[in-house]
């Protein structure tokens, strides 16, 4: 019996097995078990690290500059450390410029206009940025096409802020092509002991009766500055606007006849003819054996402390009114660049702020040419004013083929009219006449 069950038993679980047996029940379709989502930390790629990128600093500019050894820092004196301190405070400043300088003689062959000219001509890549430049030579660079306008590049308050003579100095064709940075002038000075008031006019001159030297003999063989001072304090003109001779006949007349009238009352001495520079005049002046002398403010300046009983005036004029010629230096641009000209220009007007200006200028025995330079210097020494009111009534120093022409001509007028060759008129007729031909 018990052998029967485990046979039933046996058979009905391979029938389970087996899919054999009556039908199960129907059941619903099976569907998938829901995948349960983790929820996870978002994790950062597996991709390479990525380095910062920094700014990339922007190149550094060395603008050169062309200047002779009294405009440069390697001048071994305070004008030259003040310079150098004023440069390194610009650059400083503008951390992607250098400014390196390149020492020039002042003039002749070799000097910056002739290698300003050489260089344009042989190697133009090897110009510099800015130069120093004489602002009797401006024009001539300017008409070989070496510099370049600054009317734009250079702020309107620094332009307006020079003298009327460093304005008209800096322009060539009506464009500004220099800014004038420097100048010494010519004016009088008077030995208190011998004169308690100075002379004013022409007239002055000759009723006190005191001698007067300055440099008649000429420079090179052109008439000094002190005759054309004479000659511009009168309204003259040495070239007229096309750039042609423009002596007045009458005026040129006047001037020599007050030398030839000083002369023969012993006024203007017969050694006037001797000087031909304002420093040949200096030490007839220091031995006291003359009343009076024109004198450059450079020289003034330097020995003054040592003049006891020496005072200043303006130069006498026929008028009085007050004249007298400056020379100086201005700064120029070259380069055709205008990232460079905008950063030369910049260099320009820092070593033109009022401070900078007459600190440099001060240690260097020169004047500025800005009016807010002397108003840094104050008016505690009544020099800087009566300086200030002579660059007011300064022309600029005349220059060029055809006033060397004008200047030649007029110094035989001199030396004839003081040797008594000839009268004023008729020196200054042949002195017209020569001109013409």
């Amino acid at each position: 019996m018990v052998k029967n069950v485990a046979v039933i038993a046996c058979l009905t679980l391979i029938s389970s097995l087996s899919g054999c047996g009556p039908p199960a029940t129907p059941t619903a379709s099976p569907q998938p078990a829901p995948t349960a989502t983790a929820v996870t930390a978002t994790e950062t790629p597996t991709t390479a690290p990525v380095t910062p990128t920094l700014p990339t600093a922007p190149p550094v500019i060395t603008l050169t500059l062309w200047t002779a050894e009294p405009f440069s820092p390697s001048q071994a004196d305070v004008s030259g450390q003040i310079l150098g301190r004023q440069i390194e405070a610009f650059t400083a400043a503008h951390s992607d410029v250098t400014v390196e300088y390149v020492l020039k003689k002042p003039y002749g062959k070799g000097g910056i206009l002739n290698f300003l000219l050489t260089t344009s001509a042989a190697v133009p890549a090897a110009m510099p940025d800015l130069v120093a430049i004489d602002t009797v030579e401006l024009d001539e660079a300017a008409q070989a096409g070496l510099l370049q306008p600054l009317d734009e590049i250079i702020s309107a308050e620094l332009q307006e802020d020079l003298f009327p003579f460093a304005q008209e100095a800096g322009r060539f064709e009506g464009q500004l092509v220099g800014i004038q940075f420097e100048t010494d002038i010519e004016h009088l000075i008077y030995n208190t002991n011998k004169l308690e008031e100075p002379p004013l006019t022409w007239t002055d001159v000759l009723t006190d009766g005191v001698s007067y030297v300055f440099p008649a003999g000429g420079r090179e063989g052109l008439v000094n500055d002190a005759f054309i001072i004479q000659y511009l304090a009168l309204g003259g003109q040495l070239v007229d606007e096309t750039g042609q001779p423009a002596l007045n006949e009458e005026l040129v007349t006047q001037v020599l006849q007050f030398y030839r009238d000083g002369y023969e009352m012993g006024v203007i001495l017969p050694s006037v003819l001797e000087f031909e520079t304002l420093d040949d005049c200096w030490p007839i002046y220091l031995s006291a054996e003359v009343a009076m002398t024109n004198v450059s403010s450079r020289r003034y300046l330097a020995d003054r402390d040592l003049l006891m009983y020496t005072h200043f005036s303006s130069i006498p004029t026929r008028d009085g009114n007050v004249a007298t010629l400056s020379q100086g230096w201005a700064w120029a641009i070259v380069t055709s660049d205008p990232a460079r000209q905008a950063l030369a220009a910049q260099l320009i007007e820092w070593l033109m702020e009022p401070e900078n200006s007459a600190e440099w200028n001060l240690a260097a025995g020169h004047l500025p040419t800005r009016r807010a330079a002397f108003k840094v210097l104050g008016t505690e020494d009544a020099y800087y004013p009566f300086l200030s009111k002579q660059l007011e009534g300064a022309h600029p120093g005349p220059a060029g083929a055809v006033y060397s022409n004008v200047a030649r001509v007029l110094q035989q007028s001199v030396e004839k009219v003081m040797t008594g060759e000839v009268t004023p008129p008729e020196a200054a007729k042949m002195a017209i006449d020569s001109i013409v031909k």
